[in-house]
């Protein structure tokens, strides 16, 4: 029971159409979940700026929040925090996540009824509205709290997800319609806060990130009326030329009037253009522009200056500190009244600047009052007094550090805030007052802690790692133990891939240090020693910013050296008889996978003709796709983060990392082809086709199948050739279908895209080759049936009647596809009548997907159990976001915006089938889990990322890259990814997979189900693969 004052409210008593109307407000955002704290801080009151630059609150009426949210809010504040509270809400929960609070749907949706009575006078652009009104109002003001980056961090993710894709889609018709308030007086603060907005996700997300919206704020600009804006149009202008021109090397210089001006811009748009000036000098930087460019953004940012310099407003005093020179900074004055937040704000930005001894007096005079004010619990006291111990510990007073940590920390025992930024914040100041007085014992387990506790950020956890490793040098004499394996330079390796390039920089420095301390002539047990410094090298070695930096030369000679030492040592152990090659044996060594702990000896020839049903052989994995149109990039995502989890089950296995999914006897040194993997993004070197027997789909998912199993690629060329697809065939619609009915996308189109995939893939296996496009139209979809098998379906019509067909990759009594390519079989699956392509003709029959199935799972069940007489190991069938109950609303997408008459029977019937697939995928994946359980297949699992569904299987934005579509679903994706329960279910899978490839590994027939076949035929084919040459040659 929630309680406000006197006043308290059941939440059982809520209507139902109040609960509607939230489950609605939560799916609009199109996430998984929806942090409370976003609609908490829509409802209350927002600290802002004036147009005097003066702090002041705004209420969320004001900033146009929805009534009835703010209302409910204020009636019963229990259901934003409280998850028993969110009982009476029927189709929403409310999660706790390491201590931050999280909406989403629940399984069950409100019903159709409900929610077309409440549609009814509810249309896409007042959801768009009322969504970005509530994120605006939410996220922080420029300056305005001690919490601000905290909560913008918290708020990110949503950003990514739903505001930034919105406001990317935006056209010049929108802006007038919905986007800007119907009040001329409100445009101005409403400006601000949009630009501001922008300013501070280009300043988080870099000027390169595809989802930004650079170029809005010129579209705006282009609209408005001057005489709305008057005095402040002039400055909004340029703030908008400013965002337009991030991304080029653009010499248009600001006008230094606009900057001497005292009265004809307000205080708040001058300082607003002052942060977005020493955004343009970062990015012109980090663009590496003309010096001309540079130096020029960089004089105009050294004239700017408060409009009255010697009694300047407050946000303008605090922009001052944020960016101006320490001269810049002499010759401006303080505000005669500062807030406590405002104090505690000039003490931090001071410390950012480095200059501790301001930072601390400024830092110091606070604490008292935001003790009293805010509270010991509070994130803001924990963020102030962090910040005031570590500018004590750069001033090299420890103690005083120590003290003023241990203060708060005491306070704060009965605390449950452990895994909260502060309280981490707090744990590493500690720690580095311990360490700067070479107490590194009492350092080691605070520092310990922070590792090996997953709620805290991977970005405070690498920071830790990198303190312990410096700690331990200096605490131990055997430099080896800096290496072992689970040591802090280990726990760093992990965590490369989710830090700022930075914190990759530092560790690689500290890497280098740690080699270099190891004694020379003496490098002991170098095994964990070799195996990190192999995996740090696989890992960065593609990235160019990395390997072109003086640290990365400078760790590259530290390891050199090293190298030197262990071939000193291995010659004397060997005897000089033996010494011919061994520093490239050694060599090898840190740069190739390592095998297995079997070696050949153990193995026996009757292994290569070992039965399917014997041994590791007769656990088979099945993986399987649904159809999902342009969705089905979903299901690589997933696969992706499976393939994560192999990949660190891998490397961390207790008999020894392997660096390759290929790893086994017969690989031992083959350095020379390996493609080395890279932890910070792709996972090439870990394919799924070594894990998985058979891999299935339909539809788009049958394209999938193809790419992992027929094509043998990573997952990471799976979803670059996906991506290429859907430019060529989603991004390139017909037009004027309305007046002639025929398929959306060009069957020319399709085919093109699918020959250029096969195409691409012979390429990366023969190198450059003449015969790449004869290869690609004619190689044949069936293979030898020792690899992993591949199956697709599409729907047949022979003389007027229908009936699926499977195409499988391998020989079976139940059908051949011997005759047939593997563009026609990706072809046949791919298309849907009158929707994506034409049919295609194959044998006597026209092919196409036809929505046949939308989750294949049962039928491949089927058909591996008939192959086999038994039932597979572990089946994972990945989903699309198909959604049973979910609205189905044609309007709700920000691209279909008053459409004529003639598209929306078009419109109707995308929406009829789109709930109708709905339905059969979850008949079809009960159907699969009842055949599941009936044969006693004990490893099924389903993986579906929700909040998808409203995503036609045909909509690809923008046309030209697909890359607001494909980052909004990623972004989905990757948020049901994180949950405790999908992270269980991929380690099951990870951890079958590996087990069962480790004990086949060491069979003879590892070798045939891993490597390419030595000559590759085609159809009446005049070319053969010769895999020695690395040439296709003439047939004999």
């Amino acid at each position: 029971m929630g309680s406000v004052g006197d006043i308290y409210y059941r939440p059982s008593e809520l209507s139902e159409g109040t609960s509607g109307k939230f489950y609605r407000l939560i799916r609009s955002f199109q996430c998984n979940r929806v942090p409370s704290d976003l609609l908490i801080r829509a409802c209350e009151p927002k600290l802002t700026w004036s147009p005097t630059g003066e702090l002041v609150e705004r209420s969320p009426l004001e900033a146009r929040i929805p009534k009835w949210l703010v209302d409910l809010y204020n009636t019963n504040k229990g259901l934003f925090s409280d998850p028993e509270s969110t009982k009476g809400l029927e189709y929403v929960d409310l999660a706790i996540e390491n201590g931050i609070a999280y909406f989403q749907p629940t399984n069950t949706a409100p019903s159709e009824h409900l929610l077309d009575e409440q549609t009814s006078n509810i249309d896409e652009h007042a959801m768009a509205q009322d969504r970005l009104a509530i994120f605006l109002h939410a996220f922080p003001s420029i300056n305005t709290e001690i919490i601000g980056e905290e909560m913008a961090d918290r708020l990110l993710h949503t950003a990514k997800s739903s505001i930034l894709p919105l406001l990317s889609c935006v056209t010049e018709e929108d802006i007038g319609d919905w986007l800007l308030p119907k009040n001329p007086k409100e445009i101005e603060s409403y400006l601000f806060s949009l630009f501001e907005f922008l300013y501070q996700v280009v300043i988080v997300l870099g000027i390169h990130h595809h989802l930004l919206p650079l170029s809005l704020p010129r579209q705006i600009m282009s609209i408005v009326p001057f005489d709305i804006l008057k005095n402040c149009f002039q400055c909004f202008q340029v703030i908008s030329m400013i965002f337009n021109g991030l991304r080029i090397d653009n010499r248009e210089l600001i006008p230094l009037s606009l900057l001497w001006s005292e009265s004809k811009t307000g205080k708040r748009s001058h300082a607003l253009l002052g942060y977005c000036i020493s955004m343009q000098v970062s990015s012109r930087a980090s663009l590496g522009t003309s010096k001309v460019s540079y130096d020029g953004s960089m004089e105009v940012l050294s004239s700017w200056k408060p409009q009255s310099p010697g009694i300047p407003s407050t946000m303008e005093y605090l922009a001052a500190i944020s960016f101006c020179s320490q001269s810049q900074l002499g010759v401006i004055g303080r505000p005669h009244m500062l807030t406590l937040e405002a104090k505690a704000l000039a003490g931090l930005l001071f410390s950012r600047r480095k200059q501790y001894e301001q930072a601390a007096q400024a830092l110091k005079e606070t604490i008292v009052s935001a003790t009293t004010h805010y509270g010991p619990r509070s994130m803001s006291l924990g963020i102030v007094t962090s910040e005031l111990a570590q500018c004590y510990n750069f001033l090299r007073q420890e103690s005083l550090a120590e003290a003023t940590v241990m203060k708060l920390q005491e306070a704060r025992l009965e605390s449950n805030i452990s895994t909260r930024r502060d309280a981490t914040y707090l744990s590493l100041a500690l720690a580095d007052s311990f360490i700067g007085r070479a107490r590194y014992k009492e350092a080691a387990p605070i520092l310990e802690s922070i590792i090996g506790n997953p709620g805290i950020s991977e970005t405070l956890r690498m920071m830790s790692a990198l303190r312990l490793t410096k700690s331990r040098r200096r605490m131990h004499n055997d430099a080896q133990k800096s290496f072992e394996q689970k040591g802090a330079l280990w726990a760093g390796f992990a965590l490369l891939g989710n830090v700022p390039e930075v914190l990759v920089m530092e560790y690689i420095e500290e890497l280098g240090c740690c080699i270099s301390e190891i004694p020379k002539g003496e490098p002991g047990d170098s095994n964990d020693t070799q195996h990190l410094i192999q995996a740090v090298n696989s890992a960065l070695h593609r990235s160019s910013s990395l390997t072109n930096s003086p640290c990365w030369e400078w760790y590259t000679k530290r390891q050199q050296e090293y190298l030197e030492q262990i071939t000193t040592a291995t010659e004397t152990d060997k005897g000089e008889e033996n010494d011919e090659g061994l520093q490239n044996e050694v060599q090898n060594r840190l740069g190739i996978p390592i095998s297995p702990q079997a070696t050949s000896s153990m193995l026996e020839e009757e292994d290569d003709n070992m039965p399917d049903n014997e041994g590791p052989w007769s656990e088979r994995l099945v993986l399987s796709f649904d159809s999902g149109g342009v969705r089905a990039i979903s299901s690589l995502f997933i696969l992706k983060r499976i393939m994560y989890q192999i990949r660190e089950f891998e490397l961390t296995h207790p008999d020894g990392p392997a660096y390759s999914s290929r790893s086994s006897s017969w690989t031992s040194d083959e350095s020379s082809s390996l493609a080395l993997l890279d932890v910070a993004d792709r996972v090439d070197e870990f394919l799924p086709c070594h894990y998985f027997d058979y891999v299935a789909g339909i539809s788009t998912g049958g394209l999938n199948s193809i790419m992992i199993g027929r094509l043998r690629m990573s997952v990471d060329q799976a979803i670059d050739n996906f991506i290429d697809f859907g430019n060529a065939v989603f991004g390139d619609p017909r037009v004027f279908r309305a007046l002639i009915p025929r398929a959306k996308f060009s069957a020319v189109n399709a085919r093109d895209a699918l020959l250029k995939i096969i195409r691409h893939n012979v390429e990366n296996i023969t190198g450059e080759c003449s015969a790449g496009e004869f290869i690609a139209k004619n190689e044949l979809f069936q293979d030898d049936g020792r690899r992993t098998r591949t199956l697709t379906i599409s729907r047949g019509i022979d003389a007027g009647f229908t009936d699926e067909t499977i195409w499988r990759s391998y020989h079976s009594h139940r059908g051949t596809t011997s005759l047939y390519t593997i563009w026609q079989v990706a072809y046949a699956t791919t298309s849907a009548n009158l929707v994506y392509a034409s049919a295609i003709e194959i044998g006597p029959s026209k092919h196409y997907n036809g929505g046949v199935v939308t989750n294949p799972s049962s039928k491949i069940l089927r058909e591996v159990c008939f192959e086999h007489n038994k039932a597979p190991s572990t089946f994972v069938s990945l989903g699309t976001s198909r959604h049973v109950g979910a609205e189905v609303n044609p309007g709700d997408n920000a691209k279909r915006r008053n459409f004529p008459r003639k598209f929306r029977l078009q419109e109707l019937n995308r929406s009829f089938r789109s709930h109708t697939a709905e339905n059969i995928t979850e008949r079809q994946t009960e159907e699969w889990l009842e055949l599941a359980e009936r044969i006693g297949l004990n490893h099924a699992y389903r993986l579906n990322a929700g909040g998808l569904h409203e995503i036609p299987d045909d909509e690809w934005l923008p046309a030209a890259t697909g890359s607001a579509t494909i980052q909004f679903i990623k972004y989905i994706t990757n948020d049901y990814l994180r949950s405790n329960g999908v992270r269980d279910v991929i380690n099951s899978i990870a951890s079958e997979a590996v087990r069962i490839r480790r004990a086949r590994a060491i069979t003879g027939r590892w070798k045939d189900f891993t490597q390419d076949t030595e000559v590759r035929r085609c159809q009446d084919s005049e070319f053969k693969w010769n895999k020695k040459d690395r040439s296709w040659m003439k047939s004999s």
